[in-house]
């Protein structure tokens, strides 16, 4: 299984406003140096999604951030993970269509992928932003 890069970075967001003190805000520039020198720009998108989701929260203004408007323990990462994924399907012949496999017919892997991309969720439906937490130091913004 593999994420796509706007949802790695979105849950590395969520995990760095989770260690905040609660209610503290910080920039986006700030969290972009903090994850590691990610795009500013990009990270604004990302920021931007979560906002329009619910999770995060934005002031402007010469004081303004980010913020987590929830608490972690709500975000399931499971439903997190569909949402920010949206309809990528795992392999080809889990398109709608079918895809181009031509395989589709007579190929038993389709049904292996299907029950490992359920357990995959599975695990994750029973975890939620809280359980990224445990055991780290918190994340140092200055």
């Amino acid at each position: 299984m593999r994420l796509l890069a706007s949802t790695d970075i979105a849950l590395r967001v969520l995990i760095a406003l989770a260690r905040l003190p609660a209610g503290e805000i910080v920039t986006v520039e700030t969290l972009a140096v903090v994850l590691g020198g990610l795009s500013r720009h990009h990270l604004h998108k990302i920021v931007q999604q979560l906002t329009a989701l619910g999770l995060t929260r934005t002031t402007r203004g010469i004081a303004g951030g980010v913020g987590l408007a929830v608490e972690p323990a709500s975000i399931v990462l499971g439903g997190l993970i569909r949402r920010l994924e949206g309809e990528q399907p795992l392999v080809e012949c889990f398109r709608a269509e079918g895809g181009a496999c031509t395989l589709l017919g007579d190929c038993g892997l389709r049904f292996l992928l299907r029950d490992a991309n359920e357990a995959f969720f599975g695990v994750l439906d029973a975890h939620t932003l809280a359980d990224c937490l445990r055991a780290r130091e918190p994340v140092s913004f200055s």
